[in-house]
């Protein structure tokens, strides 16, 4: 137990702080049979939001072995959230801390005096950081004069899971497939194409089954990684070659109608990594910077080798608030306004950092924009 973390949150070594729980009747065994009969996730918080009690839920769920480590603690420490600890002053006084649902909905439920419930989006440590969902819904309580507050955690990843597969992967599945039947319609009607025109027709349909078969696969991909299964296709990938290829993709996609797409520097190198998903990390950077970029707006391809590092980064012209920079990396947080959307950004960190190893970071600010930069240990093979 870190004795550290308690005597910050609550002036006191943890055996003082069992000591005023057990006088102020908190270890009666109702609180405890209470909790354990809820089907949820249970933490039980003073006002001062430390942990006075969990249920075995929760503790299974965590994979805490010990429910007296979370006594004196705060909701985010407990679930070892990873912004916890970016102030002094621990969970709940950090900058991320500004937009959490499980915070707001204490704040909410204690200034109205009443059950406040939140959309409560946590990425955890648990050895490599892991993306959930939770609706969190907080009571306050008065039991033997004491003002506590009732801390209830629902898991609704796979809700939020299936609305992004139906938001995102249908949406774009069935735009891609209406292009490919349009195209075969278009091919199947005499006369509606001239002759000379037709192997670019069929090139085209040839081109739009292979980004739906990518984005299939892509998919399916995704729902491995989260789950820990996905396993890198390693291999020699041409950088120089590969930022063409996205570049010319781009440069002529539906999503870049009246703005620039320009590559600026390109290290020609090759590097081992996983192609297919290098190309869907810079294809979902571009594309959230196109969108970001008003009309008339560049967008900058660019890649440099940098202290034993290759940086590929992608610039746009606008900057983001604060509090969408905050809250960039959640799986289900999103700029656009249909729900499910979200999954570009947490999908580039999930593949980039946890299974290729990798760094995505960005810069926002005038006058330079936001750059979003993706950043990989150079293993090269030679220039090309």
């Amino acid at each position: 137990m870190d004795t550290t973390r308690h005597e910050r949150q609550t002036g006191a070594p943890e055996a003082v702080v069992r000591g005023t729980l057990a006088e102020g009747g908190l270890l009666d065994p109702v609180i405890p049979a209470m909790i354990e009969a809820m089907p949820d996730y249970v933490l039980v918080l003073d006002r001062e939001r430390r942990v006075l009690a969990a249920n075995s839920r929760l503790l299974n769920a965590f994979g805490i072995a010990d429910a007296r480590a979370l006594i004196g603690v705060r909701p985010g420490e407990a679930l070892n959230c990873i912004h916890a600890d970016e102030s002094p002053n621990g969970c709940g006084s950090g900058r991320h801390c500004r937009n959490c649902a499980a915070v707001l909905a204490i704040v909410e439920s204690e200034r109205r005096h009443a059950q406040a419930a939140r959309e409560y989006p946590i990425t955890v440590d648990r050895g490599e950081w892991c993306a959930l969902d939770l609706e969190v819904v907080v009571t306050p309580v008065e039991i033997a004069g004491m003002g506590l507050n009732l801390f209830v955690m629902r898991d609704i990843s796979a809700e939020k899971r299936r609305r992004v597969l139906e938001q995102v992967f249908f949406h774009d599945v069935v735009n891609t497939a209406g292009g490919i039947r349009g195209l075969a319609e278009a091919l199947a009607t005499e006369n509606l194409i001239q002759p000379e025109d037709e192997m670019h027709y069929k090139q085209w349909m040839v081109t739009l089954s292979g980004r739906l078969v990518d984005e299939i696969l892509y998919q399916r991909s995704l729902l491995a990684a989260e789950k820990g299964e996905f396993k890198p296709d390693l291999g020699i990938v041409e950088v120089g070659g590969l930022l063409r290829e996205v570049h010319a993709l781009y440069a002529n996609h539906q999503v870049t109608a009246d703005r620039y797409l320009v590559l600026g520097e390109t290290a020609e190198c090759g590097i081992i990594s996983d192609g297919a998903i290098l190309r869907k990390i810079l294809g979902n950077l571009i594309k959230n910077a196109l969108e970001a970029t008003p009309a008339g707006g560049t967008v900058v391809i660019s890649c440099a080798e940098e202290d034993g590092r290759l940086a590929f980064r992608i610039n746009n012209p606008g900057v983001m608030a604060e509090d969408v920079q905050l809250q960039l990396f959640q799986r289900s947080f999103s700029t656009k306004a249909a729900e499910g959307r979200g999954i570009g950004t947490y999908s580039v960190k999930l593949f980039g950092e946890r299974y290729l190893k990798g760094k995505v970071a960005f810069t926002s600010r005038e006058p330079d924009g936001t750059t979003f930069t993706f950043s990989l240990p150079k293993s090269v093979i030679g220039d090309w």
